[in-house]
């Protein structure tokens, strides 16, 4: 064999300052702009070849890259054809409980990647929740007078972390699942977007998704647990963050006891076993079978105070459910708007329609004859102001009268009109029952009227005997969450001086003073309150209005007994008046 020309070859190559095993220098010039000129000023000036480095450098690159576009490619492939997923959009309820659910997660504590979630909005848990999770000692958000200072409670919450956009794994059940959270361009503007879609990706290997639906059931079945003792309230959304109306998540809220509601036992039994008849999947298949409509409807009517709404949240915690709020007088709700929302509710939910009686609901018929007495009203108004010694009115003044743009019709046909889902407890509630239209109550539409009076004497003993007593102290909490460890400040420092030095500190020392009461026996407690109950006449005051005046004295029984007396005396002078209670004076 004639190895002439190889060896004239890598003459030639020495020549011209290349090695055998570095890269030609054509070729790393069209790679690297300006290589050529570059290596022969160093060479020059240090004497060094960098082509063999570069060149390595080149091929790792060469190497990697291609390693890393074989890798997402076939991961692309094995993810098409061997792996199972579920997409969850952010406008879905099991987005959220999702996310809860990954934060609690042991990945989120070696995750390089996070997110810490700490706003207190409504769409987050609420402020039970949080003093649940972490409860400092009383030292660490007291201050030195004993007053509760919030920023230093609200320091001792910790952020929740879950997980930032991306893809990151973990284990569950001894399987492999997959967690990727992403976002992208909204196709639709939704009301309550900031201009992107996110959504979570949940996959597994295999060709089967029942491993993925099995954790979403377990996801599902943690927070109904998890949630047991709270009710997620919904309103629909306000003016500014919308396009149209749609229900928004307002707040989560500890659920009240069916007990803490001053009614009539039987009225309560009555009320309980019929709406947890309805919610039974036999009656819905009873319903169907005799082609009566799937719904129910209850009217609360009574004077103000006496408990309407707080039966129907205390009802919403009986029954784990949801509860959608919705005032009708509110400005700008038309009757497509409320159809809208009347069809985006979930099959089980209670609808409160709260104060219907104040939405000023005409038929088509009266709407002529209300705009000319409204015209009418105005001709006599402006002869008035024209008359010697009249006072002109304010332009500035906000009018006591609003009328709601929502047709009686159009309630009608919302609440079970023929496109109105199934399914859902509808609960009104009025001061004046005499004002609704007939067509409103009829049945069918209103199942059941209450009727809420004024407290009763039982039912002012039980107020007492519930605002005073310690059983109901011992509420359970969700697991706390250790705290971290806090420094201990230093002789000299700031905290210290600001708690001498503060010139407010020694004023708020003599205005604050610490109630120090001895705790009361169960059995006092029920003697005190049949003797409080004494001194109240029955079916005059308003539940509300008793609970008030406990509050301002809710550490001290013995001071409530002694001013109930004289606080009904004044009460009753007012109301001969026509004045309205103001505010206890201290």
């Amino acid at each position: 064999m004639d190895f002439s020309k190889l060896q004239d070859l890598v003459l030639e190559s020495a020549h011209n300052n290349h090695t055998v095993s570095s890269l030609p220098s054509v070729f790393l010039d069209a790679v690297i702009p300006g290589y050529r000129i570059f290596s022969q000023i160093i060479f020059r000036f240090l004497g060094i070849d960098i082509g063999l480095a570069v060149s390595g450098c080149v091929v790792m690159y060469a190497l990697l890259f291609g390693a890393r576009r074989l890798f997402v490619r076939s991961e692309k492939l094995f993810s098409s054809y061997f792996t199972s997923s579920v997409l969850i959009e952010d406008d879905d309820d099991l987005f959220n409980q999702t996310m809860e659910w990954v934060a609690e997660q042991p990945i989120t504590k070696v995750l390089r990647s996070l997110k810490a979630v700490s706003k207190n909005n409504s769409n987050n848990r609420s402020i039970f929740d949080q003093s649940a999770a972490a409860e400092p000692k009383e030292q660490d958000v007291v201050d030195q007078p004993g007053i509760f200072n919030y920023e230093k409670w609200a320091s001792t919450i910790p952020p929740r972390y879950e997980p930032d956009f991306g893809r990151t794994r973990f284990w569950f059940k001894g399987r492999l699942f997959f967690f990727t959270r992403s976002r992208r361009e909204a196709k639709v503007m939704k009301p309550w977007s900031r201009g992107d879609d996110e959504f979570i990706i949940l996959s597994c290997v295999g060709r089967s998704s029942a491993p993925i639906k099995e954790l979403l059931r377990h996801i599902k079945n943690w927070t109904v647990t998890k949630d047991s003792r709270m009710t997620t309230v919904y309103r629909p959304a306000s003016r500014p963050n919308r396009q149209t109306y749609h229900w928004a998540r307002q707040c989560v809220r500890p659920s009240r006891p069916l007990s803490t509601v001053s009614l009539d036992q039987e009225q309560k039994a009555v009320i309980v076993s019929d709406i947890n008849e309805y919610l039974q999947p036999s009656c819905a298949r009873w319903y169907a079978a005799r082609g009566i409509p799937y719904r129910r409807g209850y009217l609360f009517h009574g004077a103000p105070g006496t408990g309407k709404t707080s039966l129907s949240f205390a009802l919403a915690g009986v029954f784990g459910l949801s509860i959608y709020c919705m005032s009708i007088t509110e400005a700008g709700l038309t009757d497509s708007d409320l159809s809208k929302l009347f069809s985006e509710l979930p099959r089980r939910c209670i609808v409160l329609l709260e104060d219907i009686d104040s939405a000023g609901l005409r038929r088509p018929d009266d709407a002529a004859d209300s705009k000319k007495k409204k015209k009418s009203s105005k001709g006599s108004d402006a002869e008035k102001s024209d008359a010697p010694g009249a006072v002109p009115e304010d332009p500035t003044e906000p009018t006591t009268t609003s009328e709601s743009k929502i047709t009686l019709s159009g309630l009608l046909n919302a609440v079970d009109g023929v496109a109105s889902h199934e399914g859902r407890v509808l609960i009104m509630t009025t001061n004046c029952p005499g004002k609704l239209d007939p067509a409103l109550v009829r049945p069918g539409r209103v199942d059941l009227q209450v009727e809420f009076t004024l407290a009763t004497r039982d039912q002012i003993r039980d107020i007492f005997a519930r605002m005073y007593s310690s059983e109901r102290d011992n509420i359970p909490r969700l697991p706390t969450v250790p705290l971290p460890s806090k420094i201990p400040p230093s002789k000299g420092s700031s905290q210290d001086k600001s708690s001498v030095d503060d010139p407010d500190t020694e004023n708020l020392a003599l205005l604050f003073r610490k109630p120090d009461h001895d705790k009361i026996d169960e059995e006092k407690v029920k003697e005190m309150a049949n003797h409080f109950a004494d001194l109240l006449p029955s079916e005059t005051l308003s539940p509300a209005e008793i609970q008030g005046f406990l509050l301002m004295r809710k550490r001290d029984p013995k001071k409530a007994l002694d001013d109930v007396e004289k606080w009904f005396e004044v009460l009753l002078e007012k109301r001969k008046e026509g004045r309205p209670l103001e505010m206890e004076a201290v």
